[in-house]
């Protein structure tokens, strides 16, 4: 059990900082201590659905391009 949390939190780790990596190479002025501190307040949970729902095709698409690096292979 104690082998599957580290490669959960591996993967959780991986994906945070890739996720960082990517908004920093696409975004030069983007404010990363402000990304660090989670979702912004004043976000209403409707508005956070809708930026989901926008994001989720990108992000499906991104995460199936770097899954071999999340996923440890099956042996």
């Amino acid at each position: 059990m104690d082998r599957v949390h580290d490669i959960a939190r591996g993967a959780l780790h991986f994906g945070v900082n890739r996720s960082f990596a990517i908004a920093r190479s696409h975004y030069e002025s983007i404010d990363l201590a402000t990304m660090s501190q989670g979702f912004a307040p004043g976000y209403t949970d409707a508005e956070l659905e809708d930026i989901e729902k926008e994001v989720a095709p990108l992000a499906q698409d991104l995460s199936t391009k770097i899954e071999d690096e999340i996923i440890p292979p099956k042996n």
